[in-house]
């Protein structure tokens, strides 16, 4: 039996040791917490032409270029299992947040290093541990006490001490997602954007804090990595802060990262899902 270990605030492991006197963030540049309600909207049947989502690569080919056979093998399997993903959204009317955990469970495996950089009442972690096991880690962070503990309290209810990866969970700033994790370590760094259903709707994400947490995010996310980002348009502010990141990752140049957009055409406040991979067949430096 291996035992759980839960790290918070200044008393992480690895990297995040580091910031014993770390103080928490509180400006316009912290994130607020993910929108749990909006997790459970449903799906209409119309998908955009956008929702074709890539495999980690930005060329069409069936295999990376300079990748090993078991990267052509996993790509090719993701490409395979593409279909299914649509059709779950578009003619079974799934929710967008589960169309999200189909693609980060292509995407993590056991032992890697997930984010869920808006961690709310803690679902997204939970999937997110589930998925690396204990050889694995996953970072939670959120801007407000109750949504941390919230999380805590649902990690310690439905993960087995056995099959916990290490946690670390966080209540701070965005801002500093490079400095908490480090950088080109994360198999995964999710967003999902809003308030706190029941909280105070003041503390909302924002396009500015959202746009300087992102870019962050792209130094954190390791080759062959997802940036997923669930945005959220019906709020004041959800719009502008959803057309900031989505100009953000347009920007990025596409021999680095593959940038994707999951969309329903006919209902116009639905939320958006913006995916960014980070190529696996490019071994310079991290180019914008």
């Amino acid at each position: 039996m291996s035992s759980r270990v839960f790290c918070c605030g200044s008393g992480l492991l690895g990297k995040a040791a580091q910031l014993k006197d770390l103080s928490l963030c509180h400006s316009s540049r912290c994130h607020g917490s993910l929108a749990t309600s909006r997790r459970h909207q449903t799906c209409s049947v119309a998908v955009s032409a956008s929702a074709a989502m890539p495999a980690p690569h930005s060329s069409g080919s069936a295999a990376i270029t300079g990748s090993s056979p078991q990267q052509q093998q996993q790509q090719q399997q993701q490409q395979q299992e593409l279909p299914s993903l649509l059709q779950l959204v578009s003619l079974y009317g799934a929710r967008l947040t589960t169309a999200a955990q189909m693609v980060w469970a292509q995407v993590l495996q056991p032992g890697d290093v997930a984010v869920d950089a808006t961690c709310g009442n803690g679902h997204d972690t939970l999937f997110m541990a589930q998925r690396v096991g204990p050889c694995g880690a996953v970072y939670a962070i959120d801007l407000q006490e109750s949504a941390v503990a919230s999380t805590r309290q649902l990690l310690q209810q439905q993960l087995p001490a056995d099959a916990s990866p290490q946690l670390h969970l966080l209540q701070g700033c965005h801002s500093q997602l490079q400095e908490l994790v480090g950088s080109n370590l994360a198999k995964l760094v999710a967003f999902n954007l809003g308030y706190l259903p029941g909280g105070d709707k003041g503390i909302v994400t924002s396009a500015g804090s959202t746009v300087a947490a992102v870019e962050a995010a792209l130094e954190v996310v390791c080759p062959g990595g997802l940036v997923s980002i669930m945005c959220y348009i019906g709020h004041p502010g959800g719009l502008e802060e959803y057309e900031q990141v989505r100009s953000l990752l347009a920007g990025l140049s596409p021999s680095h990262w593959t940038s994707s957009e999951l969309k329903l055409v006919n209902r116009p406040t639905a939320p958006v899902m913006l995916l960014l991979w980070r190529r696996t067949d490019v071994q310079q430096q991290v180019s914008r």
